[in-house]
């Protein structure tokens, strides 16, 4: 459900992507039937590379390349129901307040055992600490806060230093009291115990960025530089930019 913002407003729906086809055959005409009487672009950010996957630079690189003033990060698996609101004001806003965790066929609640333990108590209120999964902001947020520190690698962390940067910015972000997702199925959705060693070290190396991350709260997409590559996908208000070969600069301020 999306409310009457000014005229003006234009979303942009940033979608980090890698090896979630399945995933995104389903989301895109979902977030397109959501903004259809809305001024919108959707821009799915892939990391072209065999590298771990980190969310953090293909957030940053996608901004990059965003036409509007509204900006939606929007992870590939979690799919809005109909009481979910993507309307924002003056503060940052965390539209989830429930997260249901499906089967393939979306209609299906996963077993309670087959859930991420920390994620069990989803279906009745996401933890207000989250700041994963969807995020909106206006561009003055993110430019004041210069987006997301590109410095984690790999998957976590980066949404826990991100609620830092809105609060060391003064922004209290709004967790909406109504907002259904459906949290799509994936093979390799767990724990850090079930991650290879590979990810359980950039885990652990990202926890230690993150007990310093006051001191690196000026790094952001102004700081990181890539190899970015234009995919025409050949969608209606769908860019896809393919980036690699991610270099920081903490430098820059």
């Amino acid at each position: 459900m999306i409310a009457s913002q000014d005229s003006k407003d234009k979303y942009s729906i940033i979608i980090p992507y890698r090896n979630r086809e399945e995933h995104l055959q389903v989301m895109l005409p979902r977030l397109k039937e959501v903004f259809k009487d809305k001024n919108y672009e959707i821009i799915v950010s892939e990391q072209n590379d065999n590298n771990p996957f980190n969310i953090a630079c293909v957030q940053d690189i996608a901004y990059n390349y965003c036409d509007g003033n509204i900006i939606i990060l929007h992870q590939v698996d979690y799919y809005p129901t109909d009481d979910v609101s993507y309307n924002i004001s003056n503060q940052p806003v965390l539209p989830a307040k429930k997260g249901i965790f499906v089967d393939k066929d979306l209609s299906t609640s996963r077993p309670l055992d087959d859930i991420p333990g920390g994620y069990r108590n989803w279906s009745e209120e996401i933890d207000s600490n989250f700041y994963g999964g969807v995020v909106i902001m206006r561009k003055e947020h993110w430019e004041k806060i210069n987006g997301i520190n590109p410095m984690y690698e790999g998957w976590g962390n980066e949404d826990e230093d991100l609620r830092e940067r809105f609060k060391w910015a003064g922004y209290t972000p709004v967790r909406n009291t109504t907002g259904t997702f459906y949290c799509l199925y994936h093979e390799d959705n767990g724990n850090i115990t079930s991650l290879d060693k590979t990810k359980q070290e950039a885990f652990i190396k990202g926890r230690q960025i993150l007990e310093n991350a006051f001191n690196f709260r000026n790094v952001g997409y102004k700081n990181l530089s890539a190899d970015v590559e234009i995919f025409d996908c050949g969608i209606d208000k769908v860019k896809w930019i393919k980036s690699t070969n991610y270099i920081i600069n903490e430098n820059i301020s």
